[in-house]
């Protein structure tokens, strides 16, 4: 286990022919929480596009997990898989931030909206 905190952490499990990588994204408001939960849904409906991804994390607690077995080391370079898992993690943190900043942008635009509206009305009545 390779860990930052309890919250982020990265499980390697290795077998004769295969290993599963499991990850635990950080997630500190309830709106990471439930933007890792669409990314994770998303993912996992595209699970067959992606080779190694797996449909459910492997552990309770984990967030996306992935198997890489021994046809996959003669179909792809062991670098590629590395660096592809390594892009996912940190691709997958960088778009949690950037999801996470639209949505809080547009909670901001509606709630200007709205109290311009009400201010409006009040001032026409």
């Amino acid at each position: 286990m390779i860990s930052k905190s309890d919250q982020e952490c990265c499980l390697i499990e290795s077998s004769v022919n295969s290993v599963r990588i499991s990850i635990k994204i950080k997630k500190g408001m309830e709106i990471e929480h439930l933007l890792v939960r669409m990314l994770e849904r998303f993912m996992a409906l595209r699970a067959d596009r992606f080779e190694i991804f797996r449909k459910k994390p492997a552990h309770e607690g984990y967030d996306f997990s992935f198997l890489i077995s021994a046809n996959h080391l003669l179909i792809y370079r062991k670098e590629e898989l590395i660096n592809f898992v390594l892009e996912f993690v940190a691709g997958i943190d960088k778009e949690v931030n950037e999801l996470k900043l639209d949505v809080i942008n547009s909670a901001r635009f509606a709630a200007n909206f709205f109290t311009q509206a009400c201010s409006n009305n009040d001032i026409q009545k």
